[in-house]
């Protein structure tokens, strides 16, 4: 064996060397990083939090348009910032468009004499699968306005949810766009909120349909001919999707049904009513009369309460009443407060009312104890300000564009702020541009300090991601190489949009799998035991130091 000498020696590192190199680098580590967790750990979790808040918010805006219509005409309704939590709003599917105001009558002069001959007129009216016969008697040389207000108080106090209302004007669509009558006219309307899903509402199903959407209103003589002489014309349905636009609102009044609610009692204890019959008067518009029930000896406050369910609700179509769950104070008290168990309570309220009608109640002496005048909630009618004109509904749900927009007013509001009803794709396309950036900004804070927090915690929002990489790429959204950070391509969005529609929804608003509910479940998650949880533990950092 030839051995040639290169003039270098070889050199090993000693084991023990080794090992004291790795303690020392790994003990200053950890010095550092216990260092930075102490002077930067609660601060940045809660920068961490805020970004969280932030992502949420920006997701929140994301909405698919349910209007019915392909998304090229597809709309959505963008509300002022200021309005959360103070209206509710929507743009109807356009299967289920319903006009507020249903039909119309000719225009009259309000001065000149009506016409008719004195006398009693009789018509049918007829919502749904429900048919009510009405009456109105005239005078001899009524004149118009005065015809006008008799039909309008008649059908008012009707039981079916339709509002009759007179309107002046002096040139046609001076009030209502699509009234033409000049002079004065009457307006006939149904309140969808009253008459839409809810098969206990008097007159809101259509039988032949099973659909309570759009349930048609008619009117039809049956002595006489008024109906006639106002020669009604049903409205329109529209055509088309929501028109773009803007509606500045004012909130002034929050509308709410008429109801009654008795104090909490144990159902299975003896009533302490007394034997006999008793009575709570009643009042709804026009109408009076007693709810009379009675109480035998040893009944308990179950049986009373049903008694007293069963007569108020079988007393007027237009009061209806049931028993419901309730809690009472026991006589074991914790300390802070008496335990609480469980009761029974009896709700009497009203059914449709018409603007300006208040169920009152008025117990008769001896019936105090019910408590139905201390936890009375009196009603009021809705009133917002749209454009300028001031509208009144009952309870609060607002029709606009001929019944292709929903308002529903939650809380009042004295500020006008604006509602704006857009391109539903434009609008998505902003969305996912601002919740895209609002994901990167969030990222970017996470990652120069990863090291503070739980092994995987920054990427958790990347895992839907990654899951489908391929199908989001197709679609418009990219990580790029470094950081991780999302690309949102817009010319993607569209053409995927326009080449599959239905795909593109699911990778994003799907209940189970899409993009933006997964997103909403990763926060509330961490958010939910706030994100100093996570937090790598201090007791990791122990002994940390030279």
């Amino acid at each position: 064996m030839n051995l040639v000498s290169t003039g270098k020696t070889e050199t090993s590192e000693s084991p023990q060397r080794t090992i004291i190199s790795s303690f020392w680098g790994d003990k200053f580590s950890r010095a550092a990083l216990r260092s930075k967790y102490e002077k930067t750990g609660t601060v940045t979790a809660m920068e961490v939090q805020g970004r969280i808040k932030s992502f949420g918010e920006a997701l929140s805006q994301f909405r698919w348009s349910d209007d019915g219509f392909g998304l090229n005409d597809a709309r959505l309704v963008v509300t002022d910032p200021f309005l959360d939590n103070k209206i509710s709003s929507s743009i109807t599917n356009k299967d289920n468009v319903a006009r507020y105001y249903r039909a119309y009558s000719r225009g009259f002069t309000p001065n000149l004499p009506n016409g008719l001959d004195g006398g009693t007129y009789k018509f049918d009216m007829s919502y749904g699968a429900d048919t009510k016969s009405l009456s109105v008697t005239l005078e001899n040389g009524m004149d118009n306005d005065a015809v006008l207000n008799a039909v309008r108080d008649v059908v008012n106090q009707s039981t079916l949810p339709v509002q009759a209302r007179k309107i002046s004007q002096n040139v046609p669509g001076a009030n209502l766009d699509d009234l033409f009558g000049v002079g004065s006219a009457l307006a006939f309307s149904v309140n969808i909120a009253y008459s839409n899903n809810d098969t206990s509402i008097v007159g809101g199903l259509d039988a032949e349909t099973e659909s309570e959407i759009n349930s048609q209103l008619s009117f039809s003589d049956t002595t006489g001919h008024l109906m006639a002489h106002l020669k009604l014309d049903e409205t329109k349905l529209p055509i088309g999707t929501a028109k773009i636009a803007r509606y500045d609102l004012s909130g002034t009044m929050v509308g709410s049904v008429s109801e009654f609610l008795t104090k909490g009692f144990d159902a299975n204890a003896e009533s302490s009513l007394s034997v006999g019959s008793h009575s709570i008067g009643y009042s709804l518009g026009e109408e009076t009369g007693s709810i009379n029930f009675s109480v035998e000896d040893g009944d308990s406050w179950q049986t009373v309460l049903n008694t007293i369910k069963n007569s108020a609700a079988g007393v007027s179509e237009k009061i209806t009443a049931e028993v419901v769950d309730a809690k009472l104070p026991s006589s074991v008290y914790t300390g802070d407060d008496y335990y609480l168990i469980d009761g029974k309570a009896v709700t009497i309220s009203a059914v449709s009312p018409k603007l300006g009608e208040r169920l009152v109640l008025e117990p008769e002496d001896g019936l105090e104890v019910l408590g139905l005048n201390v936890t009375s909630q009196p009603g009021a009618d809705a009133m917002m300000v749209v454009n300028g004109t001031s509208e009144i509904r009952t309870p609060g749900e607002f029709a606009m564009d001929r019944g292709r927009v929903i308002v529903e007013l939650e809380e009042p509001f004295g500020d006008t702020l604006p509602l704006r009803v857009v391109e539903a794709v434009t609008e998505m396309e902003k969305n996912i541009g601002s919740f895209t950036d609002s994901y990167n900004d969030l990222r970017k804070t996470i990652l120069p300090s990863e090291d503070l927090f739980r092994e995987g915690f920054a990427d958790m929002w990347r895992e839907p991601i990654e899951d489908n990489r391929v199908d989001y790429a197709w679609m418009g959204l990219r990580e790029a190489e470094k950081d991780k950070v999302l690309w949102f391509d817009s010319d993607a969005f569209y053409s995927a949009v326009g080449a599959e529609p239905d795909k593109v929804r699911e990778l994003l608003d799907d209940a189970e799998k899409g993009l933006v509910p997964l997103w909403e479940k990763v926060n509330e998650d961490v958010l939910k035991n706030k994100v100093s949880s996570d937090l790598i533990p201090e007791s990791s950092l122990t002994g940390a130091g030279p």
